[in-house]
């Protein structure tokens, strides 16, 4: 039984952001389940791929890979490098100095960064000693462990390929079976061995008892009155959104699910972060929301903001005032008088302020999780969270 886990705070990220160069899509995690939908349409579009395993923190093959390569490293040791002042320097020294280099360039991240790292550091430790262990109690190796488990995984059937074909059938675009069966068992194929893993590792770790001691960084934000749920939950999640940014927009659906999930355990607070230079219509949009909480009917404008996916114009906020029965001209008056624009503008320099750089951007507790999320990584920090307050 786990006593205290803290999931990582940074991810596969989606975000919105005015920041030059700054990447609409960051790096993907590489594990099976992550990889699933891009190695199904790899093949079958065709395409021919070579997974070697997952490399990230203790995922299948990591660990043998690891350990492969510092065997490796510790036999060249003495191998000599460099020639300095008719001195000779070999490899050990070298690794020495890379890793004073390492521990420097590591220093200098933000606490929020160094605290992921830290975090996902610590994670792998507690994985590879599960792994150890399960290893020798069988007197072998990691990687031998890892190629008998992953060996063990059964191939896939006709059930299996025609199962996995009724249930994506909107991805498969109408393609026969016949057209995509060989295709589809490759993919289950590939992905077994990694299930096959998991299944194996799983279990060991949610019987090991261990304690995370390093406490997350918090962000000093103010909760507001824009609350859904429980106003008195223990729990707040904090998001920093923008009407028109399409990653805000496919979040909703994600935090109403994290709502259904904890109906007494957290509430939402909603913070304006609209980006202007790429989305014209978002400061208004905030602006007129927060018109309508005048009316009491913040979170219905809300809502239908995001229902029009981003289609906004000048036209907008009166039509949607006129759906949900509200006072137009009132709402009129308030959005010309520009009398939430400091309001919104508040928004924007706390979010600034707490390391906020696009959206979404969402905040556990102060906790920060950049980019678009699903509720499963929102919950673990949830959950995480949860444990720390009943520990104390």
């Amino acid at each position: 039984m786990t006593l205290m886990s803290i999931p990582t705070t940074s991810s596969s990220a989606t975000f919105c952001s005015t920041l030059p160069g700054a990447p609409a899509t960051l790096r993907t995690a590489f594990t099976p389940r992550a990889l699933a939908p891009a190695l199904a349409w790899m093949l079958l579009a065709g395409f021919s791929f070579c997974l070697t395993g997952c490399g990230a923190l203790g995922e299948p093959g990591s660990e043998a890979s690891t350990a492969s390569a510092s065997t490796a490293a510790r036999e060249g040791d003495d191998t000599i490098v460099l020639v300095l002042d008719g001195r000779d320097v070999t490899q050990a020294e070298l690794h020495a100095h890379m890793q004073e280099q390492f521990l420097d360039e590591l220093l200098r991240q933000s606490e929020s960064e160094l605290f992921t790292m830290r975090e996902k550091a610590a994670r792998d430790l507690v994985r590879r000693h599960v792994i150890d262990v399960a290893a020798a109690e069988r007197g072998t190796t990691a990687e031998a462990l890892f190629d008998e488990i992953s060996a063990s995984a059964a191939p896939a059937t006709l059930e299996d390929v025609t199962s996995w074909y009724a249930e994506n059938q909107a991805r498969l675009r109408g393609a026969p079976l016949q057209d995509v069966a060989e295709r589809i068992k490759e993919l289950l194929d590939n992905e077994a061995p990694y299930t096959a893993w998991g299944d194996f590792v799983g279990p060991r770790l949610e019987a090991l008892e261990w304690e995370l001691l390093i406490d997350p960084p918090r962000a000093e934000l103010t909760a507001t009155s824009l609350i859904r749920g429980n106003p008195e939950a223990p729990i707040t999640l904090m998001s920093f959104s923008d009407y028109q940014c399409p990653y805000c927009i496919r979040s909703e659906l994600v935090l109403n699910e994290v709502l259904a999930r904890y109906p007494d355990q957290v509430r939402l607070i909603h913070r304006h972060f609209p980006l202007e230079s790429i989305h014209p219509f978002a400061r208004p949009a905030s602006e007129a929301a927060m018109c309508a909480e005048e009316q009491g009917r913040f979170w219905d404008f809300h809502d239908a903001i995001f229902a029009r996916e981003g289609r906004l114009s000048s036209a907008s906020f009166g039509e949607i005032a006129a759906e949900l029965d509200l006072d137009a001209t009132a709402l009129t008056e308030c959005i010309d008088e520009g009398r939430y624009r400091e309001a919104v503008q508040a928004d924007l320099v706390e979010g600034t302020e707490a390391g906020v750089t696009g959206t979404p951007a969402f905040f556990v507790n102060g906790i920060a999780l950049k980019g678009a999320q699903d509720a499963d990584e929102i919950s673990r920090l949830i959950d995480a969270e949860l444990l720390r307050l009943k520990a104390d």
